[in-house]
């Protein structure tokens, strides 16, 4: 996925990512994947490690609606709704007068677990729970808020019928007063009046005894009243807690890490603009032709890979720089060869070596010059005499004399170190003498292969452009960016450096970024590459 930012093909027009693709990307930067998941899953732990354990004391009551049992919602609608009555005892068994009753039967102050109540299935039954510290407690308050739950609808019932009563007795005395009425009336009324005044008061009577038949009724009810609920289920000690849930919390942490790290992964590859493909590098130089992608193989040791493992597939990749080179002189007059790239670390100096063994295996004289005189390598790749080389030559010494023959069995190749430092590198490079030194090197050999120094940090490369008749752009995948190739590749063709193809190293390598602490002597100075300006690369024609 690239942006329009940094020139690479757009999001939308990219070609649709198979799975395969995805998970090559998770594979490049499988290390965010462990990384999130390995801190993750330890920070869920530590967090457990760090809570103190909960446990859970459950009891169970049946909540009845029987007749007379009505003091919080209206019969009828507990018995048109039962789902609705549970959920209203729920609430009250919740609620602070509960609680209050609880903290009165045990005797303690201040604040008491909460309780959540909670319907089982589809029966009338209320699991109570309460969660402490203590396992003995969890359950003692389970019991105890079942208990206090039954206190308080007792009360309130008997509270409820208890002045049901007390209306209905008003209500009796209230006809016993007109009883007493009448009765005094028939005593003093004449015969004619009697059977009227007498059968007013039967009425009386007759609604009186109703009366008194519904007060004797609430009051057996409230002398029987069990408070509408009853415990079938006694809350036991727990055997362990329910919090903290170590797996469950692991397997939680372990999914979330995933999802980050996937995450994580797939945006990193989004705003990673580095270079992974000879495509991408193709579309970076603006045209130039890839001469060669290589595997990341490390050599055995610090020779050249041409020579400590002659077969690996890795010199096989050189094998087709060499016959991509052959191909460009069949065009042009290639006599001096120069190695260079945007940054330290992409791999030039390998690549020279390398190219110069084989060129040498196939019949011609090679002299490799070290004209990196910043970090100067190719002495330790050779285990040459670096004290003297290509500074010396320009003071004056005699080029044979500065010469370290390689050994190859069959073929010709010498190398010219770098030889002591100069103050002034760049003007050191571009002076005449380093003119004459190529040049008398040039009539010596069949090809000049020069290692120079990166192109962005210092204009060395830039100077030692004009004495070559092809430059080679190495870059390392997954390391060099767009952005450092394009800077690279204008620095050189606006020098009219002739430019006939890149490098690609380290196509397996799977690192996510990369650094630059090279430490050259006479030091690099620090470099922060700049977005290049629109059109300032030219397309190769």
């Amino acid at each position: 996925m690239k942006t329009a930012a940094t020139g690479r093909t757009a999001f939308d027009d990219a070609p649709e990512m198979t799975m395969r693709d995805y998970w090559h990307v998770v594979l490049r930067r499988k290390w965010l994947l462990v990384t999130a998941v390995a801190v993750t899953v330890l920070a869920a732990m530590f967090m457990v490690s760090q809570q103190s354990k909960v446990y859970e004391g459950e009891a169970q009551m049946l909540v009845r609606n029987s007749n007379g049992d009505n003091v919080f919602t209206n019969q009828q609608q507990g018995a048109q709704n039962a789902a609705r009555l549970i959920d209203t005892e729920i609430r009250v068994l919740e609620g602070n007068t509960v609680e209050d009753r609880v903290r009165q039967n045990l005797g303690v102050e201040g604040d008491l677990p909460d309780v959540n109540g909670a319907a089982v299935g589809q029966t009338d039954v209320i699991s109570v729970k309460v969660q402490s510290h203590s396992a003995e407690t969890a359950a003692q308050l389970a019991n105890a808020y079942v208990d206090a739950y039954i206190d308080v609808r007792r009360e309130q019932n008997v509270n409820g019928l208890t002045d049901a009563a007390t209306e209905v007795q008003k209500k009796v005395s209230d006809l016993q007063g007109q009883i007493d009425v009448l009765d005094q009336q028939i005593k003093d009324a004449g015969d004619s009046e009697k059977a009227t005044l007498e059968a007013q008061r039967q009425l009386l009577v007759d609604q009186k005894a109703v009366f008194q038949q519904r007060l004797d009724q609430l009051q057996v009810d409230a002398s029987v009243q069990t408070g509408a609920a009853q415990q079938v289920r006694v809350a036991e000690v727990p055997t362990g807690p329910v919090e903290p849930t170590p797996l469950r919390t692991g397997a939680l942490a372990l999914i979330v890490g995933l999802l980050l790290g996937l995450g994580a992964a797939f945006l990193a590859d989004y705003l990673d603009d580095s270079l992974n493909t000879p495509d991408e590098l193709e579309r970076a130089t603006g045209g130039l032709p890839v001469l060669t992608s290589v595997p990341d193989s490390p050599a055995p040791d610090k020779r050249p890979v041409a020579l400590s493992l002659p077969n690996d597939q890795t010199v096989e990749a050189y094998r087709g720089l060499r016959t991509a080179l052959q191909f460009v002189a069949m065009e042009r007059t290639v006599k001096v060869i120069q190695f260079t790239s945007p940054l330290p670390g992409d791999g030039k100096t390998t690549t020279a070596a390398n190219l110069a063994v084989l060129m040498a295996q196939a019949g011609r004289r090679v002299v490799l010059v070290d004209a990196d005189l910043r970090r100067p390598r190719l002495h330790e790749v050779f285990g040459a005499d670096g004290s003297k080389g290509l500074t010396s030559a320009m003071l004056g010494h005699p080029v044979m004399d500065l010469l370290w023959p390689v050994a190859l069995g069959a073929g010709h190749l010498e190398v010219m170190a770098s030889g002591p430092i100069p103050t002034n590198p760049s003007e050191t490079l571009g002076s005449q003498r380093m003119k004459a030194v190529i040049e008398e090197l040039g009539r010596m050999f069949d090809l000049v292969i020069i290692d120079s120094a990166p192109v962005l940090p210092v204009t060395d490369a830039v100077v030692v452009a004009g004495l070559a008749d092809a430059v080679v752009l190495v870059a390392r995948a997954n390391q060099t960016t767009d952005r450092q190739v394009r800077e690279a590749v204008g620095l050189l063709e606006r020098s009219a450096a002739p430019l006939v193809g890149c490098v690609l190293n380290g196509m397996d390598q799977s690192r996510d970024g990369y650094g630059y602490g090279y430490g050259y002597r006479q030091g690099y100075s620090a470099y922060s590459p700049k977005p290049a300006a629109k059109g300032s690369t030219k397309k190769k024609k």
